[in-house]
């Protein structure tokens, strides 16, 4: 399968929680739909190269200018991490803005950017109209609290999801090593001497921390992507 025929169909597997009524349910199972087919789609390439065939899906960094916040660069490395991706910046643009690097398979890199920018903005959008602020304490706090939770739903959906790969005989074992084995392949593509930043662990403010986890429950983990290859080539 191409990675526009990929990318297709998880547009419209993202499309069907594209209701800010449905439950949390609902919107995870949009993400988890569209996690098991580039689960699946990552399987098969593993099972073309186990056969000593090569692949034809390149592997690229794909590249999306967007803010430099710290919550935003971890809701990047989270949404990468979920569809087998490296992610790293580096590059600033201004006080507000970096590049992200979203490393791994065409269609892989191209669906975490494109999910991962829209995520962030949605945080964004929301604490702005709370908080009337980019960067008052209550927004960071906002959106400290919505990455926690996002982290913590997409850590259950890669359990469930390989839970329900179990019914099928070893292919468990194959996709909790596929994470592993595309780590590696990645990491060619990976700048050398990239240094690990630890932040510091900021206070935040009760009240906002606990309305950005309610927000983050309630995120629209479709992306509303009208079209993801369109949305991805403007992040070029």
């Amino acid at each position: 399968m191409t990675e526009d025929k990929i990318l297709s169909r998880i547009q419209k597997m993202l499309a069907l929680a594209n209701d800010l009524a449905a439950t949390e349910g609902e919107r995870d199972n949009a993400l988890r739909m569209a996690y098991n087919l580039m689960a699946k789609h990552n399987l098969d390439m593993a099972t073309v190269e186990a056969h000593g065939k090569k692949s034809d899906e390149p592997r690229i960094d794909f590249k999306n200018v967007s803010w430099s916040w710290k919550w935003a660069v971890s809701v990047n490395h989270i949404v990468a991490g979920l569809f087998f991706c490296k992610y790293y910046y580096f590059e600033k643009i201004n006080g507000t803005q970096i590049t992200h690097h979203f490393v791994g398979r065409e269609s892989n890199a191209m669906t975490a950017a494109v999910m991962a920018d829209w995520i962030v903005n949605s945080i964004l959008k929301e604490a702005r109209k709370l908080y009337k602020s980019n960067t008052s304490p209550e927004t960071r706090s906002f959106a400290v609290g919505a990455m926690h939770k996002l982290s913590l739903r997409v850590d259950e959906i890669k359990r469930t999801t390989a839970q329900q790969f179990e019914a099928t005989p070893g292919t468990a074992i194959v996709l909790a090593s596929l994470y592993d084995t595309e780590a590696q392949a990645n990491e060619e593509l990976m700048p050398a001497n990239l240094k690990v930043i630890k932040s510091k662990q900021a206070k935040v403010k009760y009240d906002a921390y606990v309305a950005g986890q309610e927000f983050g429950a309630k995120i629209n983990l479709s992306a509303q992507v009208a079209d993801q290859t369109k949305a991805a080539a403007k992040l070029k």
